[in-house]
């Protein structure tokens, strides 16, 4: 007799548990962390950062809900991370950037508006699922 997880005392909720952790950490490090620090280093100070930023928050939310996955507590992680991830930039700017003169609000502005984005059509993706007609 082979045991699956529904043998194991709490062993089905601790699987999903673990999914949705390294779905999290996935996620954390795709669409977070490489996302915004490869479009930060294309564009720099460019106003091209916002609409940049917006084109990329789409196919994110959309390797989300492929997953099935929300991102509540995610959300809440990367607003709260963003904050120190762009002081930390303007702060100490990057060598090979050659010196340029960061604008604060245009990273902040870029980088929040792709999270909230990236949140509300990662929530919003998967209402577009068609109706079965069972």
């Amino acid at each position: 007799m082979i045991l699956g997880l529904e043998d194991i005392p709490g062993g089905t909720p601790l699987f999903s548990f673990f999914t949705w952790l390294a779905l999290s950490g996935l996620f954390y490090l795709v669409c977070y962390m490489a996302v915004l620090n490869v479009l930060d280093d294309l564009t720099r100070n460019s106003l091209l950062k916002i609409p940049a930023m917006l084109g990329a928050a789409i196919p994110s939310a959309g390797l989300m809900a492929l997953f099935q996955y929300k991102p509540f507590v995610l959300g809440t992680l990367i607003l709260v991370a963003n904050f120190f991830r762009v002081r930390d930039k303007i702060q100490n700017t990057p060598e090979k950037w050659e010196k340029i003169k960061i604008n604060p609000a245009l990273f902040y502005i870029a980088s929040y508006a792709y999270i909230f984005l990236l949140i509300a059509l990662a929530l919003y993706f998967p209402t577009l699922a068609p109706a079965t007609g069972e």
